[in-house]
């Protein structure tokens, strides 16, 4: 789901379903290169520090599911 956070908070993706998913910055299927949370299976995490504003889009590379996480100052 589309998320807005302040400059500075970090976000934790957490995959508590029972397939795995991915969580890379980027539109599908091409990530950026911003961060990459590699494979989450079920039960597992991963937290990224937003330190600059703006729009950053992710998805499940498994899935094509889509959002974005809106940095403001």
């Amino acid at each position: 789901e589309d998320l807005t956070v302040r400059e500075g908070a970090t976000v934790t993706w957490i995959n508590r379903g029972d397939f795995p998913h991915t969580a890379p910055a980027g539109m599908f299927p091409s990530p950026s290169g911003v961060w990459n949370s590699g494979n989450l299976n079920s039960g597992q995490s991963f937290n990224f520090t937003f330190t600059q504003v703006g729009s950053f889009p992710y998805y499940c590379s498994y899935h094509g599911m889509t959002a974005t996480v809106t940095v403001t100052p």
